[in-house]
């Protein structure tokens, strides 16, 4: 079987979508020797300005291949236009210029594009790529539709960007790959896709992830840090409206006062998102500064050790395509608090404590309870390391696989 992959979400997705694609990239050069494999690198997308160490591998295999193109580029979206006066005449040119910007470029797909993917067998399109192969069997994952469902807390940009996307799995492709149960339900109600078209393939959880009990480790990862294992509460994940997080700093901050002993600190890891500055201000607000500190976006290798020697992992999200951070802290052995909606009790089943996230009085007694309670605290963290076995990305690329299979010998079938 001749597979394209598509990994050019890899150059401009952070955080899941990134981990996502580039996973099931690795897993495909590592178990699937025996097809014959091609990653797609659809240039003008990103513009070729970040190149993320982990692509090497993909460089060193061989089989990258980067496709010129037409970058579209908008007038509207230049910062210093969006607060001018003239405003209003970038955003008339790029109506007028929109079609024939489109035209060129689809031209241009046509004509390179098609070429280097002539004869595959699969074409798997992932975030930002929206192409269809003639003569393929052609794949799309959809990862959430919170731009869809939660518009209030995405970019104009973002949302034309998704826009696109959903017409794109609805009109063109032939089968889309869901990464939860959540997120096809979801699909089918809201994009009006068929059931039998969706096909649901979890992610792994890296190895890297496990239980770090080295104390001496522990601390000479943490200390530039300046954290002590044991002695924090964690949140990993962009700084965004979706991620509750102004909720959770209201909970903290409950939390507090509802427990007779000390509160160890909140730690925040992770990008600054979109509106982030909000929960900054919240913090203050609250005269928190001493005791929710913001530690930024921590690498791939310290990450399992900040996991490792956090009490508590909380994360209240309103809502996920999957959900990665609850399972890599589980795969760490950390207790830990989520919200029971979209595809969240998918990743932690028993082994997490659920709540409402709109109900900050809930995540406090949370909070309150696991701190307080060190058998129930130990027994999540045993169910979380058993259950965390289950995700896999050899798993996850098995499935994969079977389904590039059983979809290509129907539609040789049919044809």
């Amino acid at each position: 079987m001749k597979i394209a992959f598509d990994v050019t979400a890899l150059y401009v997705a952070q955080g899941g979508i990134f981990y996502y694609d580039y996973n099931l990239a690795r897993a495909l050069l590592e178990h699937a020797a025996e097809h014959e494999l091609l990653f797609i690198d659809y240039y003008p997308i990103h513009g070729g300005w970040i190149d993320p160490p982990e692509l090497r591998m993909l460089e060193d295999a061989e089989i990258l291949r980067h496709v010129k193109g037409l970058r579209h580029r908008k007038l509207s979206r230049l910062h210093f236009l969006q607060h001018s006066t003239l405003f209003p005449v970038a955003k008339w040119i790029d109506r007028t210029l929109f079609k024939p910007w489109a035209l060129a470029a689809d031209w241009v797909q046509e004509h390179r594009l098609a070429p280097m993917l002539e004869g595959v067998d699969v074409f798997h399109s992932s975030e930002v790529l929206l192409w269809k192969q003639p003569d393929a069997l052609n794949v799309t994952t959809i990862y959430d539709l919170s731009a869809l469902l939660f518009p209030e807390y995405h970019t104009d940009q973002t949302r034309e960007i998704q826009a696109k996307k959903y017409r794109f799995a609805y009109e063109e492709a032939d089968i889309v790959i869901a990464i939860s149960k959540a997120t096809k339900r979801d699909i089918v109600e809201h994009l009006g896709i068929p059931a039998e078209r969706i096909h649901v393939v979890y992610p792994g959880c890296e190895d890297i992830f496990r239980p770090i009990q080295d104390r001496g480790e522990l601390q000479t990862m943490l200390a530039p840090l300046g954290l002590t294992p044991g002695d924090y509460l964690l949140y990993v994940g962009t700084l965004e409206p979706r991620k509750n997080l102004l909720r959770l700093v209201e909970a903290y901050h409950r939390a507090r006062h509802n427990l007779s002993v000390p509160i160890p600190k909140l730690i925040l890891a992770g990008a600054p998102g979109w509106d982030f500055r909000r929960i900054f201000e919240l913090i203050e607000v609250l005269d928190l500064e001493d005791d929710v500190r913001y530690v930024g976006r921590v690498s791939r290798t310290t990450l399992p050790f900040l996991y490792s020697g956090a009490r508590l992992f909380v994360y209240p999200s309103l809502y996920e395509g999957f959900g990665l951070p609850p399972l890599e802290a589980m795969a760490c052995g950390t207790p830990v608090i989520t919200s029971n909606v979209s595809s969240l009790p998918e990743v932690v089943g028993e082994a997490g404590l659920m709540v409402a996230p709109t109900d900050i009085e809930a995540l406090a007694q949370a909070i309150v309870e696991l701190l307080s309670d060190s058998y129930r605290s130990d027994c999540l963290r045993d169910a979380g390391l058993f259950r965390s076995q289950f995700f896999s990305w050899k798993r996850s690329l098995i499935k994969l696989l079977n389904t590039y299979n059983t979809l290509l010998s129907a539609k040789l079938t049919l044809s």
